[in-house]
């Protein structure tokens, strides 16, 4: 191992020396010794960044390397096989160090740091020549390397080996800042009518663990299941529902609770603890719900991340209302008059990103979303029940029911030059506001459950993508 090492050593001396205009020459070996630094890890709100920074580092025989773990939240170790038998969590004493820190080195025997917590450091004075692979005994994906040249030979500069830690920085944080958590649930039909719904734990994107629920808000009807699916290559999660404040801060508080384990059944009402055990590779955890109400949960492991989801259980003939992504609360108190469906104007217009008012002179609700006209074109009777949005006025009136002006779902999205689809499966009305392409059809088609079978495409989706005109 440490003469292919070596081997590995001359061809990279030999090219160095032939790009020396690339890569300058590092004279600070005529001044003694340098110490250098490597982040174990780093983190993010959301994501915790597993790999090392930077990922290769090189150095001269006798310089200093401080191993210092970058995350706020994470524990990882910096370990040195030199050949020998990978160790795993398994193993009783990997957390403890083989030596002490500021150790002199020279890479033929096991070096391991012992588990580091946030911000603690590890030293190591390498006073050989060798090519040294390291890893995280935690996360067996976060690999780095320690390049030791002869004393006077050019290796990278600072400037050099810190901007390549910064692009790769900089590509994981581009990889996580497209991991949003727009994308709607996937479902399937179970045999009783009800629905399972699939939420994502994380992502299988190497060196980055996205520690987020995707989507973090599912709304489902009574009777329905969620199914939580580990999406990462290496990072165990976990799902839980009202755990106890003693177990999350000490878990040994209770010898029956074992955090890799199920406990509390495959069923929730809202008040039970129920918790997944460790969530990995294709073996999903399933939960039915059976109660209306809101729920929140999160990963047992990740809790100092925002690695936290809620599921909203309505009851089963209840419409499900998203704008742009995101659950109503409440749904706009939606609900059908024939094929219509009505929600209440000012839930709606909020949700819309904008405002609904009385005008005491027009004797109309008014509404106001984003960068509408303001005045009003058309005459309209002035009984109170106009509906005017953007400047138009709407073609149905409005219905007040128990104190709450209800107005024309679609008539409003139309309004403001937004698309929409309804989804007969799942009972979801969805909306995008803003003018965005469309898939054109024939003709708009009415909506709820009184619309004619033959104005009903067999697609679940019977309004996907279409513009409202």
């Amino acid at each position: 191992m440490i003469r292919k090492g070596l081997a590995m050593l001359l061809i990279f001396t030999a090219a160095l020396m032939t790009f020396s205009s690339v890569f300058a020459a590092d004279t600070s070996s005529s001044a003694g010794p340098v110490t250098w630094k490597v982040s174990v890890g780093k983190d993010s709100s959301a994501s915790s960044f597993d790999t090392m920074f930077p990922g290769t580092l090189y150095i001269h025989e006798g310089d200093k390397v401080v191993f210092t773990n970058g995350s706020a939240n994470n524990v990882h170790t910096a370990t040195f096989l030199a050949g020998g038998k990978p160790i795993t969590s398994e193993d009783p004493n990997f957390a403890i160090p083989t030596a002490p820190s500021g150790v002199s080195w020279d890479g033929k025997s096991v070096l391991n740091s012992g588990m580091l917590l946030p911000t603690q450091s590890y030293e190591i004075t390498f006073n050989a020549s060798g090519v040294y692979p390291y890893y995280c005994i935690l996360h067996i994906y976060m690999k780095g390397s320690v390049v030791v040249l002869p004393k006077g030979q050019p290796i990278p500069s600072l400037v050099e080996q810190t901007a390549a830690a910064k692009a790769t920085e900089d590509d994981l944080r581009l990889q996580e800042s497209l991991l949003n958590d727009g994308a709607a649930p996937a479902y399937g039909k179970n045999a009783d009518g009800t629905l399972t719904y699939t939420v994502g734990l994380g992502s299988p994107n190497m060196g980055l663990s996205h520690n987020r629920m995707n989507p973090e808000t599912v709304v489902i009807a009574e009777g329905d299941s969620v199914a939580w699916k580990n999406l990462s290559l290496y990072e165990p999660h976990f799902v839980s529902f009202n755990l106890p404040p003693a177990l999350l801060a000490e878990p040994e508080s209770d010898p029956t609770f074992n955090p890799f384990l199920p406990s509390g059944g495959s069923v929730q009402d809202g008040k039970i603890f129920t918790h997944s055990g460790g969530i990995m590779g294709d073996n999903p955890y399933i939960l039915k719900f059976t109660k209306s109400g809101t729920f929140t949960y999160d990963c047992f492991l990740h809790s100092g991340y925002v690695m936290k989801g809620t599921v909203i259980v309505v009851p089963k003939t209840s419409v499900k209302l998203f704008v742009n992504g995101k659950a109503v609360a409440g749904s706009a108190k939606a609900q059908w008059k024939g094929s219509s469906l009505n929600v209440s104007i000012a839930d709606f217009a909020k949700a819309l990103g904008g405002s609904a008012s009385y005008d005491s002179k027009l004797k109309a609700t008014v509404v106001k979303v984003g960068k509408g006209k303001t005045s009003t074109t058309g005459s309209y009777a002035k009984d109170g029940k106009a509906v005017i949005v953007n400047g138009t006025v709407l073609a149905s009136k409005s219905d007040e029911v128990k104190g709450v002006r209800y107005a024309s779902a679609e008539e409003i999205v139309r309004a403001v030059g937004g698309t929409y689809f309804w989804n007969d499966i799942t009972k979801t009305f969805s909306v995008t506001n803003g003018a965005v392409p469309a898939a054109p059809v024939a003709a708009p088609v009415p909506v709820g459950p009184a619309a004619d079978a033959s104005a009903s495409p067999a697609s679940d989706d019977s309004h996907a993508g279409m513009k409202m005109e």
